[in-house]
């Protein structure tokens, strides 16, 4: 009787460790939370980072790809659309990273903001593969600016609405190009990037 307790007991305590063992951590997986973001804070976060630059570096206004490695945190990569108009850029990111961007994206009044995403419309291809676009409806976001940035155009922190049509792609491990189209209106924006993954 005591032997087939022990053998129970035993038989127990290995599944109780299988059970409690970690799962091994799958590389290509993003770091946890990044593709859970809330709404206000996915956009709380890309507009801190758009605003942390001031106009003569930001990655908005960028042309080519020169400002693309500004400010980027250490969990995602942000890229960013225009202020209206077409860009071309090469960017450099690390391999494996999450990246994050808006199609379209406003800040407002909770009205304003409604009022632009209803006409707003944006295709993202990477590679040759469309990507899905998320349609974010007005949030309560907070911006963390610096002075002279071209957004919030003060420094500090400014609490708003912000809306649009964004992506969330998963890590990142292959070079290519990244086509992001999108209206609302009269006003466009079209920007490739040629992601060099490295």
């Amino acid at each position: 009787m005591r032997r087939g307790r022990s053998l129970i007991l035993l038989a127990a305590t290995a599944l109780l460790a299988g059970a409690c063992a970690a799962p091994e951590a799958d590389p290509r997986r993003p770091p946890p939370g990044i593709g859970e973001l809330s709404t206000g804070e996915l956009q709380s976060r890309w507009w801190s980072w758009a605003a942390s630059s001031p106009a003569g570096s930001n990655p908005v206004a960028d042309p080519d790809g020169s400002f693309c490695a500004e400010n980027q945190p250490a969990d995602t990569w942000y890229l960013a659309g225009t202020f209206g108009g077409r860009a071309e850029r090469r960017c450099s990111i690390p391999k494996g990273r999450p990246v994050v961007l808006p199609v379209l994206n406003f800040i407002g009044t909770k009205a304003e903001c409604a009022a632009r995403l209803a006409e707003a419309q944006g295709t993202v291809v990477w590679g040759r593969t469309d990507v899905a676009v998320e349609r974010i409806e007005p949030t309560t976001i907070r911006i963390k600016g610096v002075e002279g940035n071209p957004l919030t155009r003060k420094a500090g922190t400014v609490t708003t609405y912000g809306c649009g049509l964004w992506v969330r792609l998963g890590p990142v491990w292959d070079s290519g190009p990244l086509t992001v189209e999108g209206s609302a209106g009269s006003f466009s924006v079209s920007v490739t990037y040629d992601l060099q993954v490295g």
